[in-house]
């Protein structure tokens, strides 16, 4: 630690030293060699204290598996996310079709879908809102075919005049 804290200061005293000699210079071509050669001075003088004092870095140091396994549990977490939302995605477009092929129109689908302890897909429920209850029965035989076990909701859509009052 000693050695960054040298070659700081030793950085900053070539700075300045360098900024002096820019300001009484000459101009010309012997301005350029000259500032050449300070920059080279520089250099050596903040390498100086890590070679004299026999600095090694070694990435067996450096420990950084504490935050790989946090990004590890992060990114897992995120990609579980992203591949929970496009299967539900898919499950609600593939109901719908479903649906629609069998003349039942007009249905909001909403399919909840969670891991199991296998890391499997699993489909726990399925909402149906129909705009006529009269389908309601043929709507929860198809999809009660397609899924087994699955808690299947069936309910009215609401209509969007009625479900939402601005200021009360």
């Amino acid at each position: 630690m000693s050695e960054i804290k040298s070659a700081i200061s030793i950085a900053c005293f070539m700075g300045v030293i360098g900024t002096i000699i820019d300001m009484i210079s000459p101009s010309g071509g012997m301005k350029k060699h000259l500032m050449s050669l300070l920059g080279l001075i520089t250099l050596l003088a903040v390498i100086s204290p890590f070679v004299s004092s026999g600095f090694r870095l070694s990435l067996d140091d450096i420990d950084l598996s504490a935050d790989i396994e946090i990004e590890k549990i992060h990114t897992s977490a995120d990609v579980n996310e992203i591949f929970l939302e496009e299967a539900k995605l898919r499950y609600d477009e593939y109901f719908t079709d479903l649906l629609n092929k069998n003349d039942i129109t007009d249905a909001e689908i909403n399919t909840e879908l969670s891991f199991t302890a296998e890391n499997e897909l699993e489909i726990t429920a399925v909402d149906v809102k129909l705009e006529d209850l009269a389908s309601a029965q043929d709507a929860e035989k198809l999809i009660s075919a397609e899924v087994s076990g699955a808690e299947i909701r069936i309910g009215k859509a609401e209509d969007e005049d009625t479900a939402s009052t601005v200021g009360g």
